[in-house]
């Protein structure tokens, strides 16, 4: 008896080996949109062997036809394959997976509630208005001044019209001379995004912080004619030649030349 058993469980080994010895072994890679995914985990169902694509993403996986390999990653759709003597004969395999999609359960946005809002259901009130004036507060009717006297502009620079030169005495001076500078700086913003940052940063070596300050320095150069009358050529070599000698400093001083008309 002793003999019999002995027997059996060598056969069922010698199987096990003569089985595992029918496999060869394949060459595989792993793609998303023709490029190369690491880290994907392939498995043979079967024989529950598995392995993990390199940074190239090949891996190399015993197969023989009849085979199912798993293949999954935790941000792609997972796939099973089974694998047929075309597999076999070129013993090469090319697995392309697709991004995971997560559809959401719908659902219904309601709209926000103020903490100031009364809920009908608890409160009632049928009482005159409660706002500044029914309560005779002191500031009620005060309106806030405007001061006309700093301006800010759109690229970042502040102006203090009240130390411009002696002619903008007058607000009517004043104000024509604050449409120029609002004029002059939205053609500056509008340089910017034909050029596009990009530009800038890589081409020029210019400091995202100070494109409008080193466009601000330009000014003399006549970029808003050039930009204006689409010179883009003389254009892009005037700021070329200007990025040179354009000192990056965090607290750059913006001077606008304002000449008298």
């Amino acid at each position: 008896m002793r003999y019999l058993i002995l027997l059996i469980l060598l056969l069922s080994f010698s199987k096990s080996i003569l089985s595992q010895e029918k496999r060869k072994l394949i060459n595989g890679e792993v793609k998303l949109d023709s490029l190369p995914i690491y880290d994907v985990h392939i498995v043979n169902l079967k024989t529950k062997i598995g392995t993990i694509s390199n940074s190239l993403g090949e891996f190399d996986l015993p197969i023989k036809i009849g085979d199912s390999i798993s293949i999954s990653h935790l941000n792609l759709q997972n796939k099973i394959i089974t694998i047929t003597k075309k597999h076999l004969v070129s013993l090469k395999l090319t697995i392309v997976l697709k991004e995971q999609t997560t559809t959401l359960k719908e659902f219904t946005l309601e709209k926000g509630r103020s903490i100031f809002e009364e809920d009908k259901d608890i409160f009632t009130y049928s009482g005159p208005p409660v706002n500044a004036n029914t309560l005779n507060l002191p500031y009620a009717n005060t309106k806030a001044k405007v001061d006309k006297t700093i301006f800010k502009l759109s690229s970042g620079a502040v102006v203090s019209l009240d130390n411009l030169m002696g002619f903008l005495n007058g607000s009517n001076k004043r104000e024509k001379v604050l449409k120029k500078i609002r004029l002059e700086d939205d053609r500056l913003l509008k340089i910017r995004k034909y050029f596009t940052d990009d530009f800038f940063i890589t081409d020029l070596q210019i400091q995202e912080a100070h494109i409008n300050s080193f466009l601000n320095s330009c000014m003399k150069r006549n970029i808003i004619y050039l930009f204006n009358k689409k010179d883009n050529l003389t254009l892009t070599t005037v700021l070329l030649s200007e990025s040179r000698s354009f000192p990056q400093k965090e607290n750059s001083v913006i001077k606008l030349a304002l000449k008298k008309n």
